[in-house]
């Protein structure tokens, strides 16, 4: 996935789209104006007003949450588009690893003996998104085979 975004409205636009697109949007780091730096923060939450960005939030690898007003930040490095399973920032990895996983069982269970397009594909994203790895490893059955449409990228196994 790895896709380069290059500002507030790109981080905007994946917070926003998550759930069609999958993924969050994450730096290598972000400096603030006071000198604080976070390493692996993963972009949470947008405010705009007026068209204008007011604030960001972020959770940094040790799962602190933080806002900043958009005049605090001195620079945001490496910012990219990545699938939950290509996070670096370990605390949100596991959390959304957690919850993806939930929602996906429970999506299995809510369409058990329906296997329809949408439902298909709303949970071939999801398995994307987590990796399929990640879905053996938590003995996660599906009521359809997923091994059709796998690909290898960097030694995971992705829908």
């Amino acid at each position: 996935m790895f896709n380069m975004l290059y500002g507030l409205k790109d981080i905007h636009t994946v917070i926003a789209n998550q759930r069609k697109i999958g993924g969050a949007a994450e730096a290598e780091s972000i400096r603030l104006s006071s000198g604080e730096i976070y390493q692996n923060p993963v972009f949470t939450n947008v405010d705009i007003s007026k068209g204008q960005y007011v604030s960001v939030g972020f959770v940094d690898e040790e799962g602190a949450n933080i806002i900043a007003h958009v005049d605090q930040i001195a620079v945001i490095k490496g910012l990219q588009h990545k699938l939950i399973c290509q996070l670096n920032n370990t605390y949100i990895k596991q959390l959304w690893l957690r919850d993806t996983m939930q929602y996906l069982q429970k999506l299995c269970e809510i369409n058990s003996g329906f296997v329809t397009q949408s439902f298909k594909k709303e949970a071939l994203k999801l398995i994307r998104d987590i990796s399929v790895k990640e879905l053996q490893n938590h003995n996660i059955s599906l009521p359809f085979p997923v091994e059709e449409k796998l690909v290898h990228i960097h030694d995971r196994l992705r829908a």
